[in-house]
This record gives structure tokens, C-alpha cells and sequence, in this order.
């Protein structure tokens, strides 16, 4: 079929452009030549000029010994969520660390012990799932419900089961990475009524927190009633800003003895916190002082790109359902009657593109069937005309068939 019109950037800042990603090695691109990658959840956009000449002036100085966080750089971070997730932290309860996953693993050792149980809500991006299996954890899976419309949520009812067999702390995603879901606060709520009831934590990747579309809010769950204190939320600038070669995050621990535990391992597997390089404190300020705009054009763009997607799926056997955050869909093709292997041979030999697989977002044992192996995500972050030839390969394969 004819490619169709998605339109074009029209703001200050330019998101048709396309850059040469393979050239900087960069590891999304590391795909064979004449294939559209789709899989590794960064954006093929530049990132907000203002982060790049905020690195030139630094770079200029020519020295670059050890740095550390100061005032500055916190309150850019407390500025940003307080005007942007409306989420109010003590300057206390912050912590600077080096990146989102390295944390959640270094949280998953001060909070529980070899042999422990900790609940994973899947469909879930498997390095979270990582964090628990790789320190000697036993991860508990509460699959979530899946909706008539397709749209997932928590299964209230599994997860009580889990805590009440012994689960003391459970790991979530929100925005949820793969579905795309913004949790409401009525599901938020669920979730913490029982987290309270059964003493128990929650450890929230929030690493998409930032990108969220017109008529949906993302709230922390640290900041319902009687929260503060039993949730660890872990964010960065990585997804927002592409920003993901810049090892830098937040977490905002409120319990002062698990912030000192945390502050701790970090010590013991070697990273101090508060002292990041050099270039990624001037990175990250840089994008929380001066990115809004960008991050505003950012999203309309993305919710272009989505529409586009969306229409060239229109009238395929492909299931989808419009992503509340992140610049990821989760397909559901069922209808293809594939699973796993079938299904990425089906995507890199005649749509050629390549998507993450389904199944890497489990925790399934081999030989289970969990109905994720025929799913894929597919990353929309990338300038529109790569997102049209990637859906019209896409769509031609599927009606081929």
C-alpha cells in the first residue's frame, strides 16, 4: 500500500532528523543492515541542544577529576519533579545514583536476603526481573489481567495470595514497560492497601515517569496515604532525554535506615553516591533546568508517531491498544498463530524490522505457555519516516501471509 502522511516536526526543535546511530556504536543499531530496529528502548533523537552545549562549555575547561553533586544539581532534580510529577521530597530523602538498573539491584540486596521471594507483575521488562534472580532471590510472578480492551492491570487478588505466602516486596513499573499503562490512581490505591496490610515494600521503576500523553497523569506511589515510607521509586533522565550513555538516576528512599543500608551497599559495590563523572552531573542537570520545552514537543511528536502507528496496524489480524506513556506498543498476534522463535524469524526475514520479543518480558519457566510468547514491543521513538517504512513492512508482511 502507499505509504501514509503522519506529517512532519513543526516546533523548535527537529525530530525528522535522522542521525546516524551506527556510526557511534550505538547498541540499538547493532542490527543487521536493512533491518529497522525496534527493540532497545532508547530514541533515535538528538538530545535537547541545551544538554550538548552544557557538555561543550564543560568539556572546554579541560580538566576532569573526580565531581560531585552539589545544591545546584539537587534542587534541578527536586525542581523538576515537583513541577512535572507534582511530587514534593525532602532534599534528605534523595540520593544520587548511577543509573536506574544498577539501583534496583543494590536496593534488592539492602531489602531482602538470599532465598527471600519478591513479587514480579508481568508483562515486566526483564532486567527488573534480573534484579531479583541475580541476587539469589526467588521471583514470584503475579501476571496482570489482561482487559477486554487489552489493556492490562494489577491482579489484586493473585498478589494478596503472594504476600500472604511470604513475598515482602514487589517490584512494578510505572509507566509500565511493555503495555504502556499509566496506573490510576484507583489501581495505585489496590496496590497499596495491600502492600500496607502485609508490611511489606515496593520497589518502582519509574524510569518513563516523563513520558505521559494529554489526559493521563503519572502519580508515584510513594506519595499516596501511608507510602512515603514503603516504596523506593528509581528514575532517570535516560528515557526522557536520551540520555541512556550517561550512567546517572535518582532514588528517593524516605526510611532513613533503608536509605543508609542503600547508601551502604553502594559504598560496597564500589560507587559513591552523590558523585557521578564529570559530564553526566552537567548532562543531567542541564536536561532538568532546560529541557521542559523540548520534552513538551517531545511527546507530541511521539503521540504523532503512535497515531501513524496505529493506522498502518488499522484492519491487520495485529491487536494493540493505545499506550497511556513510554513510546512503546505492545502487539498482541495471536491471530499469526506464532510463538517465540517463528515470530522473530516472521519479523527479521519478511517484515524486516526487529521488535523485542514478547517472552522476554516473563519470568515463564521452559514449557510453560504464559501467552506473552506472541507478543512483541515495538519502540516508536524514532524520526517519522523510519516509523512509516518500518509499519508499511510491517503491514504488507502480515497481510502477505
Amino acid at each position: 500500500m502507499s505509504k501514509m502522511n503522519g506529517g512532519r516536526s513543526v516546533g523548535r526543535y527537529d525530530f525528522d532528523q535522522i542521525v546516524d546511530r551506527r556510526a557511534i556504536n550505538a547498541s540499538k543499531w547493532n542490527v543487521t543492515e536493512g533491518i529497522i530496529p525496534m527493540s532497545i528502548a532508547d530514541t533515535d533523537f538528538l538530545s535537547p541542544p541545551e544538554v550538548s552545549e552544557a557538555i561543550r562549555e564543560r568539556v572546554a575547561v579541560e580538566s576532569y577529576g573526580y565531581s560531585r553533586m552539589t545544591d545546584a544539581d539537587y534542587d534541578a532534580i527536586l525542581d523538576w519533579i515537583g513541577t512535572h510529577q507534582r511530587q514534593e521530597v525532602p532534599r534528605e530523602h534523595l540520593l544520587s545514583t548511577p543509573g536506574v538498573l544498577y539501583t534496583m539491584r543494590v536496593v534488592m540486596f539492602a531489602l531482602t536476603e538470599p532465598g527471600d521471594r519478591v513479587i514480579v507483575q508481568t508483562p515486566l521488562h526483564t532486567p527488573s526481573i534480573g534484579s531479583a534472580e541475580l541476587r539469589r532471590r526467588v521471583p514470584v510472578k503475579n501476571q496482570m489481567k489482561r482487559l477486554p480492551d487489552g489493556r492490562y492491570t494489577f491482579d489484586l487478588d493473585n498478589l494478596e495470595r503472594c504476600l500472604a505466602e511470604g513475598a515482602r516486596v514487589l517490584m512494578m513499573c510505572a509507566p509500565n514497560n511493555p503495555t504502556g499503562r499509566v496506573w490510576t490512581m484507583e489501581e495505585l490505591s489496590g496496590l497499596a492497601d495491600l502492600v500496607k496490610e502485609y508490611d511489606a515494600w515496593i520497589v518502582s521503576d519509574e524510569i518513563h515517569r516523563d513520558i505521559v500523553y494529554r489526559g493521563k497523569r503519572h502519580i508515584p506511589i510513594s506519595t499516596l496515604p501511608g507510602m512515603e515510607e514503603r516504596a523506593i521509586t528509581v528514575f532517570s533522565t535516560s528515557k526522557t532525554f536520551n540520555m541512556g550513555g550517561f550512567h546517572i538516576g535518582s532514588a528517593i528512599i524516605a526510611d532513613p535506615r533503608l536509605r543508609a543500608d542503600v547508601t551502604q551497599a553502594f559504598y560496597e559495590y564500589g560507587h559513591s553516591c552523590g558523585r557521578p563523572s564529570a559530564l553526566c552531573i552537567v548532562a543531567q542537570t542541564a536536561a532538568y533546568k532546560h529541557g521542559a520545552g523540548w520534552l513538551e514537543e517531545l511527546l507530541e511528536y511521539l503521540d504523532g508517531n503512535i497515531s501513524l502507528a496505529l493506522k498502518y496496524l488499522e484492519g491487520t489480524p495485529l491487536a494493540v491498544f493505545r499506550p497511556d506513556g513510554t513510546f512503546l506498543l505492545w502487539v498482541d498476534c495471536e491471530a499469526l498463530g506464532m510463538h517465540t522463535d517463528e515470530l522473530k524469524l516472521f519479523m527479521r526475514e519478511k517484515a524486516r524490522i526487529q521488535p523485542a520479543p514478547g517472552h522476554y518480558f516473563d519470568t515463564y519457566q521452559i514449557g510453560e505457555y504464559t501467552g506473552l510468547q506472541h507478543h512483541f514491543r515495538l519502540n516508536i521513538a524514532m524520526p517519522r519516516s523510519l516509523i512509516e517504512e518500518a509499519m508499511d513492512r510491517l503491514r504488507n508482511a502480515v497481510l502477505a501471509l
